[in-house]
């Protein structure tokens, strides 16, 4: 019993940092709509069709301006 508490105190004390990896969804590329908010992933066929009012841009830059994920590929 002293044991696992010991384990679990020393594993509360390690700060968590996120792996270099958790940050590269931010910076991946959608679809973004201009006209009704909305963002899609590279590969969705709705993203595809937009060619009017779509601008290609950071998801995190389209989630900065109030963007919506698409709700057939949630914005991936």
């Amino acid at each position: 019993m002293k044991i696992l508490l010991a384990l679990l105190l020393s594993l509360s004390l390690v700060s968590i940092t996120p792996s270099p990896g958790a940050f590269a969804q931010t910076s991946e590329q959608v679809y973004y709509n201009q006209a009704n908010g909305k963002y899609h992933g590279l590969g969705c066929k709705w993203g595809k069709r937009c060619t009017v009012n779509c601008v290609k841009i950071p998801r995190s830059e389209a989630v900065r301006k109030g963007g919506v994920p698409c709700k057939v590929c949630y914005g991936r």
